[in-house]
């Protein structure tokens, strides 16, 4: 365990092939994506909002849904970025092969770009850090076996991949022994374009700033050049994203959810900053002096962040209604904190936050190992380690984010381990070698999932499909209507038929979100009235889905109850007999002249 050199150059190639290797054997899963199905909600909202922007009936500013008919008229708070190379791509494609194909060719082909741009960005940051050629290939498997993985899947379109590929970017460049302009200009390009994409990527920003400005304080004159480009990178990326970026410079931007103006300001402040402490006092003379200027110009940002929104330093779903809090967002899967995953699925939570705890101690281990001109980088990696994993024992979304981290401190360290076993072979070696494998890499830790038994909620079992373009072929066959649905139902009804939703799970429209609550949850005497006042013509029911069987079990004798019974009200009427109906969705038109 000694070697601790780069891999040479010429490995690179090995690299690429074992990176086109695994975004190929990823790729055989685009089977149902190329047919129209997309992973989740998000995704085929995201495919509906680009939809709407190359029709012309949305504007790029304009991220609204206008077939979401809710009282706030369907606000959505996503940025466009994502939406563009998934629309470059089905504008080049559609005249060669049509608009449907040419969005399941652009639903696979963006997943796959982004999760080559994440391999090669772990292959990066491993070379930067000390790893031999054995942990970079260990970090790029890891991390395309851990739940990373899961939003680089051909049908997932929506943000988060971009966020993560940006993040490792960002790090990487943060990571460069270079030293030059271009890693600066980098590293700030993607923090502001990272919080553009998404709120949730704000952690990951924060500590890029950081490590830009404790490499200087560290380091003293010889980052000062660095800091200084960093800086002023950070103020125009900043105003190009906050102009360009959708929802746009729409006035004042009070927003807490998305990037908003208080985000917008602080990195202004932040980066002038920045720029006027490396140009002012480049070589300050101490550490304790670089320190200091570092604390009062993030102290000044900090401030200007409070002054415009002081808000958003509190709980970002703070304006959901309490109802809306307990009834939808506590069942939201990427919402839960550590305590509920394990209650839901305690071999799942293993694996979640196993690996990311073994990705804080490999960094930590690689720290303790490291030679002296690479304490600093690989402080920066354990830091991300510990962000990635505490932030997700708050919200499972960000174990995306730990699980890469982690990949990373597990292949450094595996390679190590190899490097020693090769070294001195014999029974030890070898039995270090599978120990920390095992223990490193995601594969040890879904381990438990297959040798325990089941521990989740195994009584709605049963294999219905809602959401496919099979599934909803008939559905759509129909005339354009207004559809009252369940929440996670709203979303492929929008994507795969003509028709509009009165609800969908989104967080701003927190109104749609309580009414469909409140009518699931409430009396079968009261539903038709509540159904008649938010311009529902029809009902779309999906035996089986979770959803409903939640409402069923919370108020027993409500709606959702008597439909999961069967016991359905005379004024719901089927559009189409059971003998002629397809797939498992059923579509009731519902009567308002019967009792």
């Amino acid at each position: 365990m000694q070697s601790e050199k780069p891999s040479p150059l010429a490995s690179k190639w090995v690299l690429i092939a074992f990176g086109l290797v695994a975004v190929g054997l990823v790729a055989l899963q685009a089977g149902s994506t190329l047919g129209g199905d997309l992973r989740g909600n998000d995704d085929m909202m995201r495919m509906q909002q680009v939809r709407d922007l190359l029709s012309g009936e949305r504007g790029w500013y304009d991220v609204s849904q206008r077939r979401l008919l809710t009282p706030e008229g369907g606000e959505m708070h996503w940025s466009r970025l994502p939406d563009l190379f998934i629309a470059a791509i089905i504008f080049l494609l559609q005249p060669l092969i049509g608009t449907r194909m040419a969005e399941g060719v652009a639903a696979t082909l963006w997943p796959m770009m982004q999760l080559g741009w994440i391999l090669a960005m772990v292959a990066i940051c491993l070379k930067r850090l000390g790893a031999t050629l054995s942990g970079q290939m260990a970090g790029m498997f890891f991390l395309a076996t851990s739940f990373a993985l899961f939003n680089l899947l051909p049908g997932r379109v929506d943000h988060h991949g971009l966020g993560l590929a940006l993040t490792l970017t960002g790090f990487a460049a943060l990571l460069s022994p270079i030293r030059n302009a271009r890693s600066a200009f980098i590293g700030g390009a993607c923090v502001p374009v990272m919080l553009s994409v998404a709120i949730e990527n704000l952690p990951a920003a924060a500590f890029l700033i950081a490590g830009f400005s404790i490499a200087w304080i560290v380091r003293g004159g010889i980052e000062a050049g660095r800091l200084r480009i960093f800086g002023a990178t950070l103020v125009v990326a900043a105003l190009l994203t906050y102009v360009f970026d959708a929802p746009g410079a729409q006035g004042v931007r009070a927003v807490c959810d998305a990037y908003g103006q208080s985000h917008f300001v602080a990195l202004l402040v932040g980066g002038a900053g920045l720029f006027v402490i490396a140009t002012a006092a480049p070589s300050a003379d101490t550490w304790r002096l670089r320190l200091a200027l570092i604390t009062v110009a993030g102290a000044v940002a900090l401030a200007t962040f409070i002054a415009i929104n002081s808000s958003c330093l509190g709980n970002p779903y703070a304006g959901v209604l309490d109802d809306v809090r307990t009834g939808w967002l506590s069942g939201v899967g990427e919402a839960r904190n550590a305590a509920a995953v394990f209650v839901d699925d305690a071999t799942q939570a293993v694996f979640y936050f196993g690996f990311g705890l073994a990705g804080v101690i490999a960094a930590l281990v690689c720290l303790l190992r490291a030679p002296d001109g690479l304490r600093l980088a690989r402080s920066f990696l354990l830091a991300f380690c510990l962000l990635g994993f505490a932030v997700s024992l708050w919200q499972l979304r960000a174990a995306m984010m730990s699980h890469a981290f982690a990949a990373i401190a597990g292949g450094l360290l595996t390679g190590f381990v190899f490097h020693h076993w090769r070294e001195n072979r014999g029974g030890h070696a070898a039995l270090v070698l599978v120990l920390v494998v095992l223990l490193a890499s995601p594969a040890g830790w879904r381990l438990p999932g297959l040798l325990l038994p089941e521990t989740k909620d195994e009584t709605h079992t049963a294999d219905y499909d809602c959401t496919s373009t099979a599934a909803l072929a008939q559905v759509a066959a129909a005339p354009s209507m207004v559809v009252f649905t369940p929440i996670d139902l709203g979303a492929p009804l929008i994507y795969h038929t003509p028709h509009y939703a009165m609800a969908a799970p989104y967080h701003r429209n927190v109104h749609a979100l309580a009414r469909t609550l409140n009518i699931y949850t409430g009396p079968v005497s009261r539903a038709r009235e509540k159904m008649s006042r938010s311009g529902a013509t029809h009902l779309l029911y999906c035996p089986g889905l979770n959803e409903m069987a939640a409402y069923a079990e919370r108020a027993p004798n409500g709606f959702a109850a008597a439909l999961e019974s069967g016991n359905l009200p005379n004024w719901l009427v089927p559009t189409t007999s059971e003998d002629n109906r397809t797939g498992d969705p059923v579509l009731y038109s519902i009567v308002f002249d019967r009792n």
